[in-house]
């Protein structure tokens, strides 16, 4: 059954400086410096300048809102989630890399190898759609979009990101599907060096935010979960190399973000 999705409104943080009032709300944002204005849409998400130093510009922003998704919502994302969504995130840096004859040819063709076959995940015949993860992507989908009003409103500290490399519906739900079954990111990545290591530094900023049982062995999560609800933990059957390190929750600044229309933002996924 479709579910009303209520995700954290934004709040904004006071910042020190002429443009944002005690109350946290903008007066003459355009008369802050680019620095402060970076500093107040990273605070609202929650996120550390650090963390996005790696990540390049064109992501930085689609970023700082999947460390804000993965925290807070509503729809538990799980690790093939996100792993799925950082893997089509690679679309825009690919295409790129292949209309760079001169970097293309260092790499030994490995991204246009890597995105043809992102490209065959995402044409694979329509299969079920998985209601849940569908719901998953939806609010992130509503978290992208808050942030990118949030951006513009001041005047853009972040660069805006190419929405037309950014996300696919046809193929996260694919790259769900074959993380569930038969691939993994590392088999999946090996053609393209260059891309896993992009892919690790996202995934690294997006782990300091998540919640710890996003990544943590089945029989610790399983306890864990067990522990503080009392009840049965449905075993995870995607597994990471990369290792599992401390992660840190931030507070929740979104409230009552609310799509109304579940329908049409799964239909319109499925059509891109």
């Amino acid at each position: 059954m479709l579910q009303r999705v209520h995700v954290v409104k934004v709040c904004l943080p006071e910042v020190i400086g002429d443009g944002v009032t005690e109350d946290g709300g903008l007066n003459s944002h355009w008369q802050l410096s680019l620095a402060r204005r970076q500093i107040l849409l990273l605070e609202t998400l929650k996120v550390k300048q650090s963390i996005l130093d790696p990540i390049p510009a064109a992501l930085k922003l689609p970023i700082a809102v999947s460390c804000y998704w993965v925290q807070h919502t509503e729809a538990k994302a799980k690790l093939h989630h996100l792993q799925a969504l950082l893997l089509g995130m690679l679309m825009g840096p690919l295409h790129a890399m292949i209309n760079s004859p001169d970097e293309e040819a260092l790499q030994g063709g490995g991204a246009e190898m890597l995105y043809e076959e992102l490209q065959r995940v995402k044409a694979q015949p329509g299969l079920r759609l998985d209601l849940d993860t569908a719901h998953v992507f939806c609010q992130w989908q509503c978290c992208l979009q808050m942030g990118l009003y949030l951006n513009q409103l001041l005047s853009t500290p972040l660069p805006e990101p190419d929405l037309t490399r950014l996300y696919s519906g046809s193929l996260v739900h694919g790259l769900c599907r074959q993380l569930l079954t038969s691939a993994s990111v590392e088999s999946l990545l090996h053609v393209c060096p260059e891309a896993q290591q992009l892919y690790e530094h996202m995934f690294s900023a997006a782990r300091s935010c998540a919640p710890a049982e996003l990544v943590l062995p089945k029989g610790k999560s399983k306890k864990r979960r067990q522990k503080k609800r009392g009840t049965p933990w449905s075993e995870n059957r995607v597994g990471t190399t990369l290792n599992a390190r401390s992660w840190h929750e931030g507070g929740n600044r979104f409230e009552l973000l609310t799509v109304g229309t579940l329908e049409e933002h799964m239909e319109a996924a499925e059509l891109e």
